[in-house]
């Protein structure tokens, strides 16, 4: 078994920076508030599934591929790729009952409270990966079942009867509809190598999509964070420290995350003045010397000189 794990995406990073940075008073703060709940729900459950994975024993080959997204426009949660057939797995973590009107493709979900709420349907979304999947595995030479599944990661969620006759299914039941598909396709498509060349392959096409936000540099905080105050108050560097003007305690890990922050949300590129800036160090010398500790890869030369922050 071969496995891409999952990690955050790229969204989630930048929305994690910009509760960090942004300022609570700030006209947008609420609404990147919410995306980043929605965000980190919809990862929690991927999270689930994942674990759920673990708990599974196949005797098959088989290979499992995270947050796979192709050509930036087809990002698929997960994919089960086998020698009999692929599998595209969409993922959904939301509570309360949901209905689903075949005829107009729209999901709709209903709350304790009775509020009734419309969101994208899931299956055209994985049927659309699954075309697209098909078209680009038969372009390649690999002509083999794709199949397509939904799985809801939460016990909250309760599916109405409109849902009987859906690839859908709780996540408690993953299990199971897999040792089905596998007796269902016991056609041997590709052998173990073939596999193996299959997942190289999808992984080098895998292409992260970025996500671009309309707040400008002027607009952020500045200055490394202390997390032990929840990123509340400055860390200032005095006498080779990183040390939190609020509970006095060093942080030695808040000036690595404000660079991370400063790549996330103005650019991978940062000068000895901007440094200096952002940090609000007056000195360009101490500004040289942390920057030169961390052997970035420099570009430019003299005062034109920038660092690339790498991502870790």
């Amino acid at each position: 078994m071969f496995v891409k794990q999952r990690e955050k995406s790229f969204k989630q990073l930048v929305l994690e920076a910009l509760d960090r940075r942004l300022p609570k008073n700030h006209t947008r703060y609420e609404y990147f508030q919410e995306m980043l709940r929605r965000v980190r729900a919809g990862y929690a459950g991927e999270q689930h599934v994942d674990k759920v994975w673990q708990e599974i024993n196949l005797q098959q080959p088989y290979v499992l591929l995270h947050d796979v997204e192709f050509q930036s426009m087809y990002q698929m949660d997960t994919l089960f790729l086998t020698q009999n057939f692929v599998l595209v797995i969409e993922i959904k973590n939301m509570v309360g009952r949901v209905e689903y009107m075949k005829e107009k493709h729209q999901f709709i979900r209903i709350h304790a409270d009775g509020k009734v709420e419309g969101f994208r349907n899931p299956f055209d979304q994985v049927k659309r990966h699954a075309r697209f999947l098909s078209k680009f595995l038969n372009e390649r030479g690999y002509v083999m079942p794709i199949k397509y599944l939904v799985v809801a990661a939460n016990p909250n969620m309760v599916m109405s009867s409109s849902l009987c006759s859906q690839p859908i299914l709780h996540v408690s039941g993953l299990g199971e509809r897999i040792e089905r598909l596998l007796k269902q396709h016991q056609t041997i498509y590709i052998d173990k190598e073939e596999l193996s060349e299959l997942c190289t392959y999808m992984l080098q096409h895998h292409e992260p999509s970025q996500w671009n936000f309309t707040i400008s540099r002027n607009e952020l905080r500045k200055g490394a964070l202390c997390s032990h105050c929840s990123f509340a108050y400055v860390v200032s560097y005095t006498y080779g420290r990183w040390r939190c003007t609020h509970c006095h305690k060093v942080d030695e890990q808040a000036f690595w995350h404000a660079l991370q922050d400063y790549r996330l949300l103005i650019g991978e590129q940062i000068s000895k003045a901007e440094f200096c800036v952002f940090f609000n160090m007056s000195s360009e010398r101490a500004a040289y010397y942390l920057l030169k500790k961390l052997k970035f890869k420099a570009v430019g030369q003299n005062k034109n000189r920038k660092y690339i922050i790498r991502a870790k």
